[in-house]
C-alpha cells in the first residue's frame, strides 16, 4: 500500500462519509475506490450481455460445447 498526500473536499467527503457510513478518511476513501471499480466492471458485464456474450447458451447444441 503506498501513503499519498491528497487534498479532499471536506463537503464531498462528508457526504461519501454519509453515504458510506464511514468514519475514517482512509477507509472512506477505500471504499469509495472499490465501489468505482466494482461499478465499472458491473458495466462492462452488462455491456458485453447485451452484445451477445452469452448468445451461445441460447442454442442447446452449442450449449453442451461451452461448458467443455
Amino acid at each position: 500500500m503506498t501513503k499519498r498526500l491528497i487534498d479532499l473536499d471536506d463537503d464531498l467527503l462528508a457526504a461519501a462519509q454519509k453515504e458510506l457510513k464511514t468514519s475514517g478518511v482512509s477507509d472512506t476513501v477505500r471504499i469509495a475506490l472499490q465501489q468505482a471499480a466494482a461499478s465499472s466492471a458491473r458495466a462492462r458485464q452488462v455491456a458485453w450481455l447485451q452484445a451477445g456474450g452469452l448468445g451461445e447458451m441460447a442454442d442447446p447444441d452449442q450449449r453442451g460445447e461451452v461448458w467443455r
